[in-house]
C-alpha cells in the first residue's frame, strides 16, 4: 500500500503522514504553504478514514445458526 505525504480529514484539517502532524487551514501557516504547493504539482492526498459507528461494533456478532433461526 503506497501512502501519501498528506491524508485530509473530516475538516478542513491536514495530516502530513510523515510525522502525524495536524497542518490547520490557515494561509499563513507554512507547513499549509508548503501542503498547497505539493496539491498545485499534482499531488493527491489519502482520503479521510471512515467513521465507524460505535453502536454497530458494539452488537455481539450472530452465529450462523442465529441467522438461520435454528436456536
Amino acid at each position: 500500500m503506497i501512502v501519501a505525504d498528506y491524508q485530509v480529514t473530516a475538516t478542513d484539517i491536514v495530516q502530513r503522514t510523515e510525522d502525524g502532524a495536524f497542518i490547520p487551514n490557515d494561509p499563513g501557516n507554512a507547513d499549509r504553504i508548503e501542503y498547497e504547493a505539493w496539491l498545485a504539482d499534482g499531488g493527491v492526498p489519502d482520503p479521510a478514514p471512515v467513521a465507524i459507528n460505535p453502536t454497530l461494533s458494539a452488537k455481539p456478532a450472530m452465529t450462523t445458526a442465529q441467522i438461520l433461526g435454528a436456536t
